[in-house]
Protein backbone atom coordinates (compact mmCIF):
# COMPACT_ATOMS: atom_id res chain seq x y z
CA UNK A 1 0.00 0.00 0.00
CA UNK A 2 1.14 3.91 -1.11
CA UNK A 3 0.98 6.02 2.14
CA UNK A 4 0.69 8.60 -0.27
CA UNK A 5 -2.43 7.08 -2.22
CA UNK A 6 -4.50 5.59 0.42
CA UNK A 7 -4.87 8.04 3.74
CA UNK A 8 -7.71 6.26 4.85
CA UNK A 9 -5.81 2.90 5.86
CA UNK A 10 -3.69 4.25 8.34
CA UNK A 11 -4.11 1.58 10.25
CA UNK A 12 -4.13 -0.99 7.80
CA UNK A 13 -0.67 -0.65 7.16
CA UNK A 14 1.22 1.24 9.67
CA UNK A 15 4.01 3.71 8.86
CA UNK A 16 4.53 1.88 5.81
CA UNK A 17 6.16 -1.34 3.99
CA UNK A 18 9.50 -1.72 5.30
CA UNK A 19 12.54 -1.01 2.81
CA UNK A 20 15.63 -2.55 4.57
CA UNK A 21 18.36 -0.47 3.27
CA UNK A 22 15.98 2.59 3.86
CA UNK A 23 15.21 1.18 7.32
CA UNK A 24 19.32 0.76 8.02
CA UNK A 25 19.44 4.66 7.50
CA UNK A 26 16.30 6.17 8.84
CA UNK A 27 17.76 9.85 9.09
CA UNK A 28 15.58 10.66 12.26
CA UNK A 29 14.32 8.66 14.86
CA UNK A 30 12.04 8.70 17.72
CA UNK A 31 13.56 7.71 20.89
CA UNK A 32 11.09 6.36 23.76
CA UNK A 33 12.97 6.22 26.75
CA UNK A 34 12.71 3.72 29.82
CA UNK A 35 11.53 6.72 31.93
CA UNK A 36 9.10 8.14 29.32
CA UNK A 37 7.44 5.00 29.84
CA UNK A 38 7.68 4.78 33.64
CA UNK A 39 5.92 8.59 33.19
CA UNK A 40 3.39 7.14 30.83
CA UNK A 41 2.53 4.17 33.10
CA UNK A 42 2.13 6.79 36.36
CA UNK A 43 0.27 8.52 34.66
CA UNK A 44 -2.01 5.85 33.75
CA UNK A 45 -2.46 5.30 37.66
CA UNK A 46 -0.05 2.36 38.10
CA UNK A 47 0.94 1.41 41.64
CA UNK A 48 4.59 1.44 42.26
CA UNK A 49 3.46 -2.15 43.22
CA UNK A 50 2.50 -2.69 39.56
CA UNK A 51 5.49 -0.67 37.85
CA UNK A 52 7.99 -2.34 39.70
CA UNK A 53 6.77 -5.58 38.67
CA UNK A 54 6.76 -4.37 35.02
CA UNK A 55 9.72 -2.49 34.65
CA UNK A 56 11.33 -5.50 36.53
CA UNK A 57 13.19 -2.69 39.06
CA UNK A 58 12.84 -0.14 42.21
CA UNK A 59 11.50 2.50 39.42
CA UNK A 60 8.71 5.21 40.96
CA UNK A 61 6.71 7.33 40.18
CA UNK A 62 7.70 11.23 39.83
CA UNK A 63 7.50 13.14 43.15
CA UNK A 64 5.36 15.98 41.50
CA UNK A 65 2.49 14.75 39.86
CA UNK A 66 3.15 14.65 35.87
CA UNK A 67 0.04 13.16 34.01
CA UNK A 68 1.83 12.13 30.88
CA UNK A 69 -0.94 11.52 28.52
CA UNK A 70 -0.56 8.33 26.14
CA UNK A 71 -0.58 10.59 23.11
CA UNK A 72 2.42 12.68 23.99
CA UNK A 73 4.59 9.17 24.46
CA UNK A 74 7.94 10.10 21.79
CA UNK A 75 6.75 7.23 19.53
CA UNK A 76 6.51 8.12 15.58
CA UNK A 77 2.65 7.43 15.30
CA UNK A 78 0.19 9.95 17.01
CA UNK A 79 -3.12 8.89 17.62
CA UNK A 80 -6.13 10.61 19.71
CA UNK A 81 -9.83 9.93 20.87
CA UNK A 82 -12.22 13.18 20.50
CA UNK A 83 -15.78 13.12 21.12
CA UNK A 84 -17.99 12.77 18.12
CA UNK A 85 -19.57 15.59 16.16
CA UNK A 86 -17.32 18.43 18.38
CA UNK A 87 -14.44 20.58 17.11
CA UNK A 88 -11.69 19.30 18.35
CA UNK A 89 -7.91 20.66 18.82
CA UNK A 90 -5.18 18.13 19.89
CA UNK A 91 -1.94 18.39 20.05
CA UNK A 92 1.29 16.25 20.11
CA UNK A 93 4.96 16.40 20.95
CA UNK A 94 7.38 15.28 19.58
CA UNK A 95 11.27 14.69 19.50
CA UNK A 96 13.77 13.54 16.97
CA UNK A 97 16.81 12.49 16.73
CA UNK A 98 19.29 13.00 13.74
CA UNK A 99 21.24 10.14 12.61
CA UNK A 100 21.54 10.82 8.76
CA UNK A 101 23.75 13.43 8.06
CA UNK A 102 25.03 16.60 10.03
CA UNK A 103 24.36 19.04 8.62
CA UNK A 104 20.86 18.27 7.21
CA UNK A 105 17.29 19.98 6.90
CA UNK A 106 14.20 18.51 7.17
CA UNK A 107 10.99 20.11 6.23
CA UNK A 108 8.08 18.54 6.96
CA UNK A 109 4.96 18.02 4.90
CA UNK A 110 1.02 16.96 5.71
CA UNK A 111 -1.14 14.82 3.78
CA UNK A 112 -4.74 14.42 4.32
CA UNK A 113 -8.12 13.88 2.46
CA UNK A 114 -10.18 14.45 5.56
CA UNK A 115 -11.56 18.23 6.57
CA UNK A 116 -8.56 17.85 9.54
CA UNK A 117 -5.91 20.89 9.57
CA UNK A 118 -2.42 19.50 10.60
CA UNK A 119 0.06 22.24 11.60
CA UNK A 120 3.54 21.82 12.54
CA UNK A 121 5.42 23.81 15.23
CA UNK A 122 8.61 24.41 13.17
CA UNK A 123 7.78 23.46 9.88
CA UNK A 124 11.55 23.02 9.54
CA UNK A 125 14.34 21.15 11.77
CA UNK A 126 18.04 22.06 11.08
CA UNK A 127 20.70 19.75 12.77
CA UNK A 128 24.15 20.58 12.82
CA UNK A 129 25.45 17.75 13.90
CA UNK A 130 24.76 13.87 14.09
CA UNK A 131 22.67 12.76 17.55
CA UNK A 132 21.37 16.19 17.56
CA UNK A 133 17.86 16.30 18.94
CA UNK A 134 15.23 18.42 17.62
CA UNK A 135 11.42 18.62 19.28
CA UNK A 136 8.36 20.22 17.52
CA UNK A 137 4.35 19.94 17.79
CA UNK A 138 2.32 18.69 15.54
CA UNK A 139 -2.09 20.32 16.27
CA UNK A 140 -4.71 18.84 14.74
CA UNK A 141 -7.77 20.72 14.55
CA UNK A 142 -11.12 20.15 13.01
CA UNK A 143 -14.85 21.17 13.29
CA UNK A 144 -18.24 19.62 14.43
CA UNK A 145 -18.88 18.09 11.36
CA UNK A 146 -14.94 16.59 10.70
CA UNK A 147 -16.25 13.50 13.29
CA UNK A 148 -19.70 12.59 13.18
CA UNK A 149 -21.48 9.75 15.15
CA UNK A 150 -22.12 8.08 11.55
CA UNK A 151 -17.97 8.60 10.96
CA UNK A 152 -15.41 7.79 13.72
CA UNK A 153 -11.85 8.54 12.17
CA UNK A 154 -9.71 11.05 10.54
CA UNK A 155 -6.40 9.46 8.64
CA UNK A 156 -3.45 11.81 7.62
CA UNK A 157 0.10 11.77 7.93
CA UNK A 158 3.58 14.16 8.73
CA UNK A 159 6.42 13.41 6.30
CA UNK A 160 9.71 14.85 7.38
CA UNK A 161 12.25 14.90 4.47
CA UNK A 162 15.85 16.14 3.84
CA UNK A 163 16.04 15.38 0.13
CA UNK A 164 17.71 11.78 1.08
CA UNK A 165 15.54 10.64 4.12
CA UNK A 166 11.80 10.66 4.48
CA UNK A 167 10.36 9.71 7.84
CA UNK A 168 7.00 9.35 8.05
CA UNK A 169 4.48 9.34 10.74
CA UNK A 170 0.77 8.30 10.77
CA UNK A 171 -1.78 11.00 12.31
CA UNK A 172 -5.02 9.32 13.57
CA UNK A 173 -7.65 11.00 15.06
CA UNK A 174 -11.07 9.05 16.33
CA UNK A 175 -14.57 9.37 17.80
CA UNK A 176 -15.38 6.89 20.23
CA UNK A 177 -18.93 5.82 19.30
CA UNK A 178 -21.29 5.30 22.82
Amino acid sequence: MNATKNLAAELSYGSGQINPTKAAHPGLVYDASKEDYIKLLCGLGYDEKDLRLISGDNSTCPKVSTKTLARNLNYPSMTAMVKPSKSFNVTFHRTVTNVGFANSTYKATTFTKSKVKIVVEPEVLSFKSLYEKKSFVVSVTGGQRVLPTDYSMASSSLVWSDGSHSVRSPVFVFALLT
